[in-house]
């Protein structure tokens, strides 16, 4: 079975231009936040009050991605484990596709409604990124 044919499920990488450094992951700072399509007043509204969590955000989202190893995550299974809501969690991973640390493995599974989804993985620089963060933390090197 060709899962490409049943790919509406899958969610699209989002995400907004990349401009800067970082202090969350060393990372490229995203400006602004996702901004998606939708009624005057909402989508920019929520932006704008996300944008000072967002680093923290996207860096929980790589983080548990990068636990999850060559197994992924699908969005469904990180907003569940984390306890972030989808409008907050799917537009962090969209920027962590951005920024080239999550790419999709094209690998498929089922959330929780039965809807096929991409599984989404570290890339090398997201999983060097994560340990860089996880040694400066613990004040070693790597």
């Amino acid at each position: 079975m060709n899962l490409l044919l049943f790919n509406d499920g899958a969610p699209l990488a989002g995400g907004a231009g990349v401009s800067g450094p970082n202090s969350q992951h060393n990372a490229t700072q995203l400006h602004p936040p996702s901004r998606h399509n939708a009624p005057a007043g909402t989508s920019h509204v929520a932006a704008d009050r996300i944008a000072g969590k967002s680093p923290g955000l996207r860096g929980r989202v790589l983080d548990f991605i990068v636990a999850r190893g060559s197994y992924g995550a699908t969005d469904d299974e990180g907003e569940a484990a984390l306890g972030i809501k989808p409008q907050s969690y799917t537009p962090r991973r969209g920027e962590l596709v951005k920024l080239g640390r999550v790419m999709d493995s094209g690998r498929r599974r089922m959330t929780e409604s039965g809807c096929p989804a991409a599984v989404w993985v570290a890339t090398p620089s997201g999983a060097a990124q994560f340990l860089l963060s996880a040694s400066s933390a613990v004040g070693g090197a790597v």
